[in-house]
């Protein structure tokens, strides 16, 4: 056979998807199960405690991670309810980071300690015990789980060599007499794991995940109406924006209520209080998306600050021509390095000017 006739020319693959500008800047997205197998250590450490402040948090009445050290086979721990003798009923989650699907010869030891240590008294049998890895359990560790009596068997036979002298260190501990018959009466039912897909759902809904995943982000709420009554955190700009229209006015108007008298004036004040809570919301709907610590509603009030602040200091006939023209030139900005940029809404950016008044960094007399 002539050795040509096996080679073939290789077709030019087509893309059969539309693309985005961000396809093109950042490739092809890697859907989350696939990031969730090649996390590192360190990362998986990062995403099991978002997922416990994050999601756990909101389902137990109380949420803890133990120390690496003298864990005694427990990593985060969920408290569900007292029970009616007034002790803590809860559940573990137990995390391990492999770079494949979690085997049984990996959690002998982890089941030993379980025993053990609820056998001393060191805690209690807890309700639920939870697996959970990047890369999910094996077919036989699952066909284990599922079949509790067969599990519980199995640690016993595995017990001298998985465990027996990898419990505690220096300390032999044998199966035999009271500890054995704990072992034999043990519920294993209650060994169970939670599946990589179910772990990527679950840290959907914690305010971490589109920094960890990506993706599309979740839609912003409408912006909160304004109460009636001026609350104590606008006190400052209101007073700002009455000693705007003053200076324009040539007379003291001194109070809100005095404002219904000056229908211009008044019609301004109320989109004013408008775009306050729109900024406002924004800076909430951050809040409930973006983890702690990234500060962009701050570091976007910022942005709006150098942008305006050339037209505050610049000369105006009045105060209330300088908050007009001010706002004028803050709805324009551009902010494409905010990282919510898509959910700006066009009272926001005036908002963030009267947020600037209320912390007293900017001033529209004087």
């Amino acid at each position: 056979m002539n050795q040509e006739e096996d080679i073939l020319d290789i077709a030019e693959p087509e893309v059969k998807i539309k693309l985005s500008n961000t396809d093109l800047l950042l490739g092809k997205a890697i859907e989350p199960i696939k990031r969730l197998q090649v996390i590192s250590p360190d990362d998986f450490e990062d995403l099991v405690r978002e997922w416990s402040c994050g999601y756990l948090k909101d389902k137990y009445i109380k949420v803890r991670r133990c120390g690496a050290a003298g864990d005694m086979g427990r990593d985060v721990i969920a408290y569900v309810e007292y029970d009616n003798r007034n002790n803590l009923v809860w559940d573990n989650y137990q995390c391990k980071h492999y770079t494949s699907s979690l085997s049984p010869s990996k959690v002998w030891i982890e089941l030993g300690k379980l025993c053990y240590y609820t056998f001393k008294g060191e805690y209690s049998i807890p309700r639920k015990y939870y697996f959970v890895t990047p890369n999910g359990i094996s077919t036989k560790l699952s066909n284990l789980i599922d079949n509790p009596s067969k599990l519980k068997k199995q640690l016993i036979y595995e017990w001298n060599d998985k465990c027996r002298t990898k419990i505690t260190a220096g300390e032999t501990i044998e199966l035999v007499g009271g500890f054995l018959r704990h072992v034999e009466n043990f519920d294993f039912s209650i060994i169970d794991d939670i599946d990589p897909q179910e772990l990527i759902e679950q840290h959907s809904e914690t305010r971490y995940f589109f920094y960890r995943f990506g993706g599309i982000h979740k839609t912003r709420p409408d912006p909160l109406e304004p109460p009636k009554i001026i609350s104590a955190n606008e006190v400052l700009y209101v007073k700002k924006l009455l000693e705007a229209y003053s200076d324009n006015h040539k007379s003291i108007i001194k109070d809100i209520t005095s404002l219904s008298e000056h229908v211009g004036y008044h019609q301004h004040f109320l989109r004013q209080r408008k775009s306050y809570y729109s900024a406002d919301s924004l800076m909430r709907f951050e809040r409930d998306t973006l983890p702690p610590g990234v500060n962009a509603f701050d570091d976007l009030k910022q942005e709006v600050y150098d942008g305006i602040i050339d037209t505050v200091e610049s000369k105006h006939e009045d105060g209330f021509e300088r908050v007009k023209e001010v706002c004028k030139v803050a709805r324009s900005l551009n902010t494409p390095s905010y990282p919510l940029n898509s959910s700006i809404k066009g009272n926001d950016l005036v908002g963030l000017c009267h947020h600037l008044a209320n912390e007293d960094k900017i001033s529209w007399v004087g």
